[in-house]
């Protein structure tokens, strides 16, 4: 476990491999719990104790979405970066869910240094991918990403962020708020009674029954998406309200809003598209209140 420290923020990091082996999420910098102030923004959120399964994350856990996977036969093999060389078992369609067969995990270290931890990841002749967890004060985080493709096929598709947040495991209802910069539009799976959108953003009028509410096409109504939205909880007995301001340095494509009792989450999602010898860079930064 690496544990980064800033004045009165806290961030516990699993060492790779060691606290999720599924084939969803990067495996680099997976959190184990958020403190600012005394108060947990990041903890357990789910009864599942398999590190195989993607329950098994918490907090800010990123995904790489890449349409390699349709263009591969059965019994070959698809990338998926931050997890390594992935085995297409049969001709059923991807399924976020499934454990796939990991031919090459590739290579991992990792380096320490003041207030920050980098994750390096090298894939021989597919990708190197480098990830870095900092504190830049007592009250943000950033996360840096560094993927420099070299694999004949175009990675193309999408980075995301599930974000975990617990709120000291106060149950979603009322109290929880999300707001955007911008007015959203987006379509709900189901009509709920629970949770709409407003002109800023997400309010629910009830706790969230389970098992979820989901939306997954949220974009600003005028077709531009910036990286940025705010996550409160109002509700908390004896405590003043707390809030995660979340801001990234590339527009987005659209968003997704997934809530069960537990956790609410905002998953931006940022277009992702390189060819051979290319390289993107991005950011994201956390603020704790």
């Amino acid at each position: 476990m690496f544990i980064l420290n800033k004045e009165s923020l806290t961030v516990e990091i699993s060492e790779p491999g060691s606290d999720y082996r599924g084939t969803r999420f990067d495996w680099s910098g997976v959190f184990h719990r958020i403190v600012k102030d005394g108060y947990v923004f990041v903890d357990s959120w789910s009864d599942v104790e398999d590190i195989h399964v993607h329950d098994h994350v918490r907090g800010p856990s990123e995904e790489f979405v890449t349409v390699d996977f349709y263009g591969v036969e059965p019994g070959s093999v698809f990338v998926k970066p931050g997890v390594g060389l992935l085995m297409r078992p049969d001709v059923k369609p991807y399924d976020w869910f499934r454990l796939y067969p990991i031919v090459d995990e590739g290579h991992r270290d990792v380096e320490e240094y003041d207030c920050g931890i980098l994750f390096r990841h090298v894939l021989d002749g597919r990708y190197s991918y480098e990830k870095i967890v900092e504190l830049l004060s007592g009250d943000t985080m950033r996360i840096a990403h560094r993927l420099s493709w070299n694999d004949a096929r175009h990675l193309e598709g999408f980075a995301y962020n599930h974000n975990f947040l617990t709120f000291g495991g106060v149950t979603v209802g009322p109290g929880r708020k999300v707001d955007f910069p911008y007015t959203p539009a987006g379509n709900w799976r189901n009509e709920y009674d629970n949770v709409a959108l407003t002109d800023h953003g997400i309010r629910f009028n009830a706790p969230v029954i389970p098992p979820s509410v989901y939306m997954g096409d949220l974009h600003s109504a005028d077709g531009y998406t910036p990286y940025s939205f705010h996550i409160s909880e109002e509700s908390i007995p004896g405590e003043r309200p707390r809030r995660v301001s979340v801001y990234g340095s590339t527009p987005l494509h659209h968003v997704v809003f997934w809530s069960n009792p537990r956790v609410a989450c905002v998953e931006p999602y940022m277009p992702l598209r390189l060819g051979r010898g290319e390289t993107a860079e991005w950011s994201i930064l956390y603020v704790f209140d």
